[in-house]
């Protein structure tokens, strides 16, 4: 099941697994603005004010640590960085579509070859910096949440320290997303 932007709570995450939804993609706000797309296509819609609407893919993910389901995370997924930062959330894979898409369009596949080619070298040495030798142990690498989102999980009860602390035997830490009203990391 796919979210078309706006995210996925841990109760809808929940209610999708008792009806035998397998894997959830959360896609959370700041990718495809879905609001925009339905205004360009309805003569008398106006659904302007769901901008920026819903949750990130990083609440969403911290939202549904234990879920029952895989997650896959997509939606303002825009660099490596943002790959690593889904992963090391939990997701058990990270989508991208706009920035692809962009390049296919501008460049041809060539060129999307390329950029797929540098993002997974730049993946790779995040790993490295990170000390994960795998993208699944991303998910056992220490996670400071700030700003926002660290109010989001205070206010849905979930444990920043025990993110920030989990590692215990390792000496790196790894900074997630600075969101600010609007989106922005």
């Amino acid at each position: 099941m796919k979210e078309v932007g706006f995210g996925l709570s841990r109760e809808t995450i929940s209610a999708l697994s008792d009806m035998g939804v397998r894997v959830a993609d959360v896609a959370g706000r700041g990718g495809t603005d879905f609001a925009r797309i339905e205004n360009d296509r309805r003569k008398h819609a106006d659904y302007s004010y769901l901008g920026g609407w819903g949750q990130s893919a990083p609440a969403c993910l911290l939202d549904s640590q234990n879920a029952a389901i895989p997650l896959l995370a997509s939606g303002g997924v825009r660099n490596p960085l943002d790959v690593v930062r889904g992963l090391a959330l939990g997701a058990a894979a990270v989508g991208v579509s706009g920035g692809f898409l962009r390049t296919v369009l501008d460049g041809g596949p060539s060129a999307l070859i390329a950029q797929i080619t540098t993002w997974l070298d730049q993946v790779e040495a995040l790993m490295t910096a990170l000390g994960a030798r795998t993208p699944s142990d991303l998910s056992r690498c220490d996670v400071l949440v700030h700003g926002d989102l660290r109010a989001f999980c205070a206010d849905r009860g979930i444990d920043t320290h025990r993110l920030a602390t989990r590692s215990r035997s390792r000496s790196r830490s790894y900074d997630t997303a600075h969101e600010t009203v609007g989106g922005t990391r």
